[in-house]
């Protein structure tokens, strides 16, 4: 039974240390590859909260509050085309929120000649977002469109398998400790407080 404990305690040591250990390698800092695809052309996307963390997010802020979007495109063509940026609320991770009626924000359309635009954006609430893009040249002849989904303090598919594995290690542990103290083995006593001392 010690080692059914001792097991479950160095599982979840283990997973948490590997989480600290990819934050610490820079999975959330360093350049996360997030990439919007535009049909046939791509450019980067990365979402910050610069007042509580260092982290550079790909499809999850951990809370509400204010955050800055950068985005960035190399290609040459792109940076020569009209940009349309917007922020949109969607009704759920797989919706497509229209880009007019599900508005939270909108930047000038205009140029952005060196491919990278960054602004500020106050979440006022937690749930799904996409960041619409709309790319046109000068004549209208062409265009890249592109959506990128992410969310805004929610819980993570991480977070909640870390939350899962702490309940699951918790339950583990008092279950083994109880069976233990049942047999007299515990390694120290509890005490009674039904007896009067």
């Amino acid at each position: 039974m010690k080692k059914l404990f001792l097991c479950a305690a160095f599982s979840i040591l283990a997973s948490a240390g590997f989480s600290t250990h990819a934050r610490a390698a820079g999975w959330h800092y360093y350049d996360p590859d997030c990439p919007i695809s535009l049909g046939g052309k791509s450019m980067k996307f990365v979402a910050m909260q610069p007042k509580k963390n260092i982290d550079r997010e790909c499809v999850a802020l951990p809370d509400t509050g204010p955050s800055v979007i950068v985005l960035d495109a190399a290609d040459n063509e792109l940076r020569e085309m009209n940009w349309d940026v917007r922020v949109l609320r969607a009704k759920g991770p797989d919706s497509q929120p229209d880009p007019d009626s599900d508005l939270v924000s909108r930047l000038p359309v205009q140029k952005f000649r060196n491919g990278m635009v960054n602004f500020d954006q106050n979440f006022k609430e937690p749930g799904t977002y996409v960041l619409y893009a709309k790319l046109t040249s000068d004549d209208g002849a062409k265009s890249y469109e592109g959506r990128h989904p992410f969310s805004v303090g929610l819980l993570t598919d991480e977070e909640l398998y870390l939350f899962a594995g702490f309940g699951i290690f918790v339950v583990a542990a008092g279950g083994a400790a109880f069976t233990l103290w049942r047999k007299g083995k515990l390694f120290f006593k509890i005490p009674n407080f039904g007896k009067p001392s």
